[in-house]
């Protein structure tokens, strides 16, 4: 069975939206979301630690260690790159504060970020999840707010960027917010 999908070209970038597992989707650098303590304890991030291993969790901690406070700031984002990745590094995103909430400003600035931080990467193919909508607090109508903008710029090299939600009935969701014109 085909995964859902949908796709558009904004400028020089396709955007796609793929109901998959984003790690099962080829890219050069994969975008997740971070809570502020870098624990990969849910979602994307269990899951690439599960799949690779412990290292890139001992290195996020090990980043966070020597602060005060021992966190990430909302809007960060914290690169990983390992030999046990098939990617040129994984951005964490931090698009929440310590409680798990989130703005659609503050999810578009943390993407417009970490996309840029691709760009330096000189990534072709970016995969990126539906930031702050599992445990944080926005929903799929705010994450498609937050990625509108987005959609009228450039982030050369990148040629797309592919949106994984795991369900197809969040990536219609999504789809639907993301199209709607009024």
């Amino acid at each position: 069975m085909q995964p859902a999908t949908a796709s558009f070209q904004s400028k020089s970038i396709r955007w796609s939206l793929k109901a998959c597992n984003i790690l099962d989707e080829p890219a050069d650098v994969l975008i997740c979301s971070a809570n502020v303590s870098l624990n990969l304890s849910g979602g994307v991030g269990a899951d690439l630690l599960g799949r690779y291993g412990p290292r890139m969790q001992a290195e996020l901690h090990k980043i966070i260690a020597g602060r005060s406070p021992r966190a990430a700031r909302p809007g960060e984002v914290i690169a990983y790159a390992g030999p046990e990745l098939p990617y040129k590094a994984v951005l964490h995103a931090v698009a929440v504060d310590g409680w798990y909430h989130a703005t659609p400003e503050s999810v578009c600035e943390t993407i417009a970020t970490a996309l840029r931080m691709a760009m330096e990467l000189t990534a072709k193919k970016v995969t990126l999840t539906a930031l702050a909508t599992g445990f944080g607090d926005l929903t799929l109508p705010d994450f498609a707010n937050a990625l509108r903008p987005l959609l009228a710029m450039d982030f050369p090299p990148i040629e797309e960027v592919c949106l994984c939600l795991m369900e197809d009935y969040r990536l219609r969701q999504l789809a639907d917010n993301l199209f709607a014109t009024s």
